[in-house]
Protein backbone atom coordinates (compact mmCIF):
# COMPACT_ATOMS: atom_id res chain seq x y z
CA UNK A 1 0.00 0.00 0.00
CA UNK A 2 1.53 3.39 -1.30
CA UNK A 3 1.87 7.22 0.48
CA UNK A 4 -0.45 9.53 -0.96
CA UNK A 5 1.16 13.00 -0.94
CA UNK A 6 -1.24 16.06 -0.67
CA UNK A 7 0.42 19.26 -1.87
CA UNK A 8 -0.60 22.53 -3.43
CA UNK A 9 -2.07 21.88 -6.80
CA UNK A 10 0.24 21.43 -9.79
CA UNK A 11 -1.28 24.71 -10.87
CA UNK A 12 0.04 26.92 -8.24
CA UNK A 13 3.03 28.68 -8.86
CA UNK A 14 4.01 30.53 -5.89
CA UNK A 15 2.86 28.43 -2.26
CA UNK A 16 2.30 29.44 1.10
CA UNK A 17 5.30 29.68 3.04
CA UNK A 18 7.34 31.18 0.00
CA UNK A 19 8.73 34.32 -0.69
CA UNK A 20 6.40 36.66 -2.32
CA UNK A 21 8.37 37.36 -5.70
CA UNK A 22 9.09 41.39 -5.65
CA UNK A 23 7.92 43.42 -8.58
CA UNK A 24 8.04 47.14 -9.59
CA UNK A 25 5.36 48.83 -11.85
CA UNK A 26 3.24 51.89 -12.53
CA UNK A 27 -0.77 52.02 -11.30
CA UNK A 28 -3.03 53.11 -13.07
CA UNK A 29 -2.51 56.78 -12.03
CA UNK A 30 1.25 56.52 -12.89
CA UNK A 31 2.40 56.38 -9.54
CA UNK A 32 5.31 53.52 -9.04
CA UNK A 33 4.22 50.43 -6.83
CA UNK A 34 6.98 48.82 -5.44
CA UNK A 35 6.42 44.97 -3.41
CA UNK A 36 9.38 45.60 -1.92
CA UNK A 37 8.04 48.81 -0.08
CA UNK A 38 5.35 47.43 1.51
CA UNK A 39 6.51 44.25 2.40
CA UNK A 40 9.79 42.15 3.33
CA UNK A 41 13.49 43.71 4.82
CA UNK A 42 12.83 46.65 2.84
CA UNK A 43 9.56 47.99 3.95
CA UNK A 44 8.26 51.58 4.06
CA UNK A 45 4.93 51.54 4.65
CA UNK A 46 3.92 50.35 8.09
CA UNK A 47 1.27 47.54 6.98
CA UNK A 48 0.44 43.83 8.41
CA UNK A 49 0.62 42.77 4.87
CA UNK A 50 -0.67 42.62 1.34
CA UNK A 51 -3.41 41.22 -0.32
CA UNK A 52 -2.35 40.85 -4.36
CA UNK A 53 -5.24 39.20 -6.22
CA UNK A 54 -4.82 38.90 -10.24
CA UNK A 55 -7.67 39.70 -12.57
CA UNK A 56 -9.10 40.26 -16.06
CA UNK A 57 -12.12 41.41 -17.36
CA UNK A 58 -13.01 38.51 -19.65
CA UNK A 59 -12.85 36.50 -16.58
CA UNK A 60 -16.56 35.82 -14.99
CA UNK A 61 -15.31 34.94 -11.29
CA UNK A 62 -12.67 38.19 -11.14
CA UNK A 63 -15.83 40.14 -11.88
CA UNK A 64 -18.08 38.23 -9.46
CA UNK A 65 -14.74 38.63 -6.68
CA UNK A 66 -14.03 42.14 -7.01
CA UNK A 67 -16.73 44.04 -5.95
CA UNK A 68 -16.52 41.61 -2.88
CA UNK A 69 -12.80 42.47 -2.60
CA UNK A 70 -13.69 46.25 -3.11
CA UNK A 71 -16.10 46.03 -0.37
CA UNK A 72 -13.96 44.91 2.53
CA UNK A 73 -11.20 47.53 1.44
CA UNK A 74 -11.51 49.68 4.30
CA UNK A 75 -11.75 46.73 6.94
CA UNK A 76 -8.86 45.44 5.79
CA UNK A 77 -7.17 48.67 5.54
CA UNK A 78 -7.95 49.42 9.21
CA UNK A 79 -6.25 46.12 10.13
CA UNK A 80 -3.05 46.91 8.40
CA UNK A 81 -3.69 45.26 5.05
CA UNK A 82 -3.29 46.74 1.67
CA UNK A 83 -4.98 45.22 -1.30
CA UNK A 84 -3.59 45.25 -4.79
CA UNK A 85 -5.41 44.36 -7.56
CA UNK A 86 -3.39 43.11 -10.50
CA UNK A 87 -5.28 43.03 -14.07
CA UNK A 88 -3.41 40.72 -16.64
CA UNK A 89 -2.54 41.47 -19.90
CA UNK A 90 -5.36 44.02 -20.91
CA UNK A 91 -5.12 47.86 -21.91
CA UNK A 92 -5.65 50.95 -19.63
CA UNK A 93 -8.88 51.55 -21.48
CA UNK A 94 -10.26 48.03 -20.64
CA UNK A 95 -9.45 47.86 -17.02
CA UNK A 96 -10.96 51.29 -16.26
CA UNK A 97 -14.13 50.20 -18.11
CA UNK A 98 -14.27 46.89 -15.81
CA UNK A 99 -13.86 49.05 -12.79
CA UNK A 100 -16.09 51.96 -13.47
CA UNK A 101 -18.57 49.06 -14.31
CA UNK A 102 -18.19 47.13 -11.20
CA UNK A 103 -17.82 50.56 -9.82
CA UNK A 104 -14.44 48.54 -7.95
CA UNK A 105 -12.90 52.20 -6.34
CA UNK A 106 -10.39 51.46 -2.59
CA UNK A 107 -7.93 49.01 -4.27
CA UNK A 108 -4.25 50.19 -5.95
CA UNK A 109 -4.66 48.88 -9.20
CA UNK A 110 -1.95 47.78 -11.23
CA UNK A 111 -1.26 46.46 -15.29
CA UNK A 112 0.60 43.28 -15.70
CA UNK A 113 0.18 44.32 -19.65
CA UNK A 114 2.95 42.11 -20.41
CA UNK A 115 2.41 39.18 -18.13
CA UNK A 116 5.70 39.40 -16.37
CA UNK A 117 4.42 39.97 -12.73
CA UNK A 118 1.88 37.17 -13.14
CA UNK A 119 4.56 34.74 -14.76
CA UNK A 120 6.56 35.40 -11.68
CA UNK A 121 3.62 34.37 -9.60
CA UNK A 122 3.07 31.33 -11.27
CA UNK A 123 -0.65 32.37 -12.21
CA UNK A 124 -1.89 29.95 -14.79
CA UNK A 125 -5.92 30.71 -14.19
CA UNK A 126 -7.64 33.71 -12.56
CA UNK A 127 -8.45 34.64 -10.53
CA UNK A 128 -5.81 33.99 -7.84
CA UNK A 129 -5.26 35.91 -4.94
CA UNK A 130 -2.17 36.15 -2.87
CA UNK A 131 -1.50 37.14 1.44
CA UNK A 132 1.19 37.83 1.92
CA UNK A 133 2.64 39.05 5.48
CA UNK A 134 5.01 41.69 6.67
CA UNK A 135 7.89 39.26 6.18
CA UNK A 136 7.46 39.11 2.70
CA UNK A 137 6.10 35.54 2.92
CA UNK A 138 3.01 34.11 1.47
CA UNK A 139 0.81 33.46 4.15
CA UNK A 140 -2.73 32.23 2.31
CA UNK A 141 -3.51 31.85 -1.19
CA UNK A 142 -7.29 31.26 -2.76
CA UNK A 143 -7.43 29.93 -6.05
CA UNK A 144 -10.73 30.72 -7.98
CA UNK A 145 -13.24 33.48 -6.82
CA UNK A 146 -13.22 34.16 -3.15
CA UNK A 147 -17.15 33.95 -2.75
CA UNK A 148 -17.55 35.45 0.11
CA UNK A 149 -16.56 37.90 2.99
CA UNK A 150 -15.70 34.82 5.25
CA UNK A 151 -13.39 33.34 3.17
CA UNK A 152 -11.43 36.59 2.20
CA UNK A 153 -10.86 37.75 5.63
CA UNK A 154 -9.78 34.50 7.26
CA UNK A 155 -7.55 34.53 4.81
CA UNK A 156 -6.56 38.09 5.22
CA UNK A 157 -6.51 37.30 9.12
CA UNK A 158 -3.45 34.82 8.47
CA UNK A 159 -1.76 38.21 7.66
CA UNK A 160 -3.32 40.73 10.02
CA UNK A 161 -2.08 39.70 13.07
Amino acid sequence: MGLLLITAPAFAGIRVNESAPLFSVKDLEGNIFNLADVVGATRKEPVQGVIVSFFASWCIPCRNELPLINSQADELKSKGVKIVIVNVKEDEKTIKALLGDLKVTKPLVLSDRNGEISKKYGVQFLPVTFFVGADGYVKSVIYGEIENKKKLMDSADKIAK
